[in-house]
């Protein structure tokens, strides 16, 4: 392309003159402006391209997500895949962790572990775990959005199939015995209840399962809040957010109860992104490390 433009700039050149004349300083200039703005156009048209691919891959896995959560609750009298033991009857103090991870297991072996390794509960599954435990998903990649594996190696499917392909496992020479997903999953009752966030705010309670060996009550799916999410694209952080966009910011995926998938973004919900309750992630209080943030952003995702 550079050498066509240059070529044409110079038949102009013969035309006006007669001959042929050394290009000036400030002509080079031009012509390397114009090549730079059109790669530019170019790479971002690509960047932009994969993305929505990524983001597709993404909400297809999120829609065979909402397909294994109804299939489990028909299975199980009504009843959805527990949360980690503890999350819903907590009063909001766990960790907003614990909607992401699907269980333990014991580095360098396949399959769940015993026990729950180094904070000695249980070992799971739980949350997405569940539905790849009953067979109602197999494919554990389903619970992983392939935009996060270029942020970070522990958001991958390959991470936890460590030991010959097969998921979940982890390598010895990690010494890592959490099963990360690449989804938050937090369905939400119809009950109103102090979420505990830094405005004071009232939204819906956590809605458990089924908890072994737990004391929370189990809520039935007539129980779940028609107009709020049950899993969205993980919410951690800003810098682990899965869609971005040139390097800032595009938004995140919200799952709801009846299968539908719709994006969220700080155009057409600011509420939801607001910095003051996503918080750099060198903040100790920030939302992956904020329960009461954390039930509340969720609360916010629109359908």
């Amino acid at each position: 392309m550079k050498k066509s433009f240059l070529n044409q700039v110079a038949a102009a050149r013969r035309w006006q003159t007669g001959a042929v004349r050394a290009f000036t300083f400030t002509e080079l200039l031009v012509v390397l402006a114009i090549v730079a703005t059109l790669a530019a156009v170019f790479l971002s048209a690509s960047f932009t391209t994969k993305e929505r691919t990524l983001r597709a891959e993404c909400v297809s896995n999120l829609r065979q997500i909402a397909t294994g959560w109804n299939m489990y609750q028909r299975d199980y009298n009504e009843m959805m895949p527990c949360h980690w033991p503890g999350y819903a009857s907590s009063g909001g103090t766990s960790n907003p962790w614990r909607t992401y991870e699907a269980g333990r297991v014991q580095p360098g072996l396949t399959g769940w572990a015993l026990n729950g390794g180094d904070f000695g509960g249980p070992a799971g599954p739980w949350n997405l775990g569940l539905l790849f435990a009953t067979k109602l998903i197999p494919n554990a990649r389903v619970f992983y959005c392939p935009s996060l594996a270029r942020i970070s190696i522990t958001r991958s499917y390959d991470y936890y199939a460590a030991i010959s392909n097969s998921w979940p496992s982890t390598s010895l020479l990690s010494g890592d015995d959490i099963v990360r997903t690449g989804y938050s999953y937090f369905p939400q009752g119809r009950k109103q209840v102090q979420l505990g966030d830094s405005g004071g705010h009232l939204g819906p309670a956590a809605a458990s399962g089924i908890c072994p060996g737990d004391n929370c009550t189990p809520l039935r799916q007539n129980d779940i809040d028609p107009n709020k999410s049950i899993a969205t694209d993980l919410v951690n952080n800003t810098a682990t957010l899965s869609h971005r966009a040139s390097g800032s910011v595009a938004g995140l995926n919200a799952l709801f109860p009846d299968g539908r998938v719709v994006f969220q973004n700080a155009r057409s919900n600011p509420q939801a992104f607001d910095p003051l309750l996503w918080k750099s992630s060198t903040d100790t209080t920030y939302i992956g490390n904020n329960p009461g943030n954390f039930r509340y952003v969720m609360s916010l995702w629109q359908p």
